[in-house]
């Protein structure tokens, strides 16, 4: 009973997050070196999911990723702001523009889902700018509102956790530089075929760049788990917090023949949902 308490509350998202995004990256990458569509050496992540038929679970799971994303940073966003809605220019400011962020990347998420590179080229490269770019910035906001909650309130556990997530935000930081600086290196050096020629994405040891290219997607592929893993820091503080959803009647006035009209009017509250922090504060 402890055990399910424990991980049937919000603080499941996070984990529900990061079980989901392993199993799309897992799955379609098997699927696409079984296929012959891309090399088993660190392809980039979506070229695991660019051709059928793993483009369609990728498509599928990916956008589910996206979901879990946007309620995470809404969750986020409702926790700061009922818990430190006294403190609106030190915390509430950075709390709003990264929510903003947070929602640039769940949408950047579900741009790189439904339009695959092979299709739409433009289109899936903004949303992967959105999704890695808006989340290293959202969780580097993240770590700052940490830091300014936690001055008011220390205890040695929410420094612990400050410490993870700048750890985190900073190897975020750092493979997303390295994926794109090692990325135009390579295709500065690249001299073989098409690289995307008939549906394969295979990049061989004598085209050139191949050492860069490996670099590139190995980096990508270390940045999607870190920005997982970062998700991963909000689940103690999730598992505090009750979601309220209430419910608003709409009654007709030509529905006279309601008996119980008055007391259904009483019964539901006019107020928008509502999330409740626990004792436990916020990290």
């Amino acid at each position: 009973m402890g055990c399910c308490r424990r991980w049937c509350g919000l603080g499941a998202l996070p984990v529900a997050l990061f079980v989901t995004i392993t199993l799309s990256f897992v799955a379609t990458y098997i699927i696409a070196v079984k296929e012959g569509h891309v090399s088993a050496e660190f392809p980039y992540i979506s070229d695991t999911g660019a051709e059928p038929p793993e483009s369609c679970i990728f498509t599928l799971m990916l956008s589910m990723c996206a979901f879990l994303v946007f309620c995470i940073v809404f969750i986020r966003y409702k926790q700061v702001a009922e818990y430190y809605k006294m403190d609106a220019l030190r915390v509430l400011g950075l709390n709003s523009w990264s929510s903003y962020l947070g929602y640039l990347a769940a949408f950047g998420m579900l741009v790189v889902a439904s339009f695959q590179e092979e299709n739409v080229g433009i289109a899936h490269l903004i949303g992967a700018m959105g999704t890695f770019g808006g989340g290293a910035v959202y969780a580097w906001l993240q770590c700052l509102m940490t830091h300014r909650m936690q001055s008011g309130q220390a205890n040695i556990q929410r420094g612990r956790v400050l410490h993870v997530r700048v750890v985190l935000a900073a190897l975020v930081s750092l493979c997303l530089i390295s994926t794109v600086v090692f990325m135009v290196i390579s295709h500065k050096e690249f001299h073989g075929v098409n690289y995307h020629l008939n549906g394969t994405m295979h990049w061989h040891k004598g085209d050139g760049g191949y050492e860069a290219h490996l670099a590139s997607t190995a980096s990508e592929w270390a940045m999607g788990f870190l920005y997982v893993f970062f998700f991963l820091t909000f689940c103690k503080e999730f598992q505090r917090i009750n979601l309220d959803v209430h419910v608003r009647l709409r009654l007709r006035e030509d529905f006279a023949f309601l008996p119980e009209r008055q007391a259904l009017n009483g019964a539901y509250s006019d107020e928008p949902g509502e999330v409740h922090s626990g004792d436990g504060g916020v990290w």
